[in-house]
């Protein structure tokens, strides 16, 4: 019982977390969105924010395929502010992947917003934990 009560907390209990994250990873942000925001209008537990601040950081990443690079910031922000009290990993995710690659891409867009250009960003590939 000792080993599963350790492994638990890091197993992913959902399928549609591996199927959003696969939509993140091929660039459907938007996808990714629906799929996670099915889980999260049913989760009222702690994972609640986790699966929120994937869902806002995804929608980030739509916005920046817009074009609207302001909503990416403030979509960005609040997101990686969901996420920082998980850790590096939760739920067989490797939080790491996404959150540093979106904290350097938020770092560069609101540089480019203060200075009136455009920037160059790209999404990161979320990894699984232990990948």
């Amino acid at each position: 019982m000792g080993i599963l009560s350790e492994i638990a907390p890091n197993m992913n209990p959902d399928p549609r977390l591996d199927k959003g994250i696969e939509e993140f990873n091929r660039g459907l942000f938007f996808e990714c969105h629906e799929t996670l925001e099915e889980v999260w209008l049913e989760d009222h537990g702690e994972d609640r924010l986790f699966y929120q601040g994937i869902i806002q950081i995804a929608a980030g990443y739509y916005k920046l395929q817009q074009g609207v690079l302001i909503g990416a910031i403030k979509l960005w922000r609040t997101g990686l502010e969901k996420l920082e009290p998980y850790g590096s990993a939760h739920l067989g995710v490797d939080l790491a992947s996404l959150v540093e690659p979106t904290k350097e891409n938020l770092a560069r867009a609101e540089a480019a917003e203060g200075q009136g250009v455009a920037a160059e960003l790209c999404a990161p590939q979320i990894l699984r934990a232990g990948a």
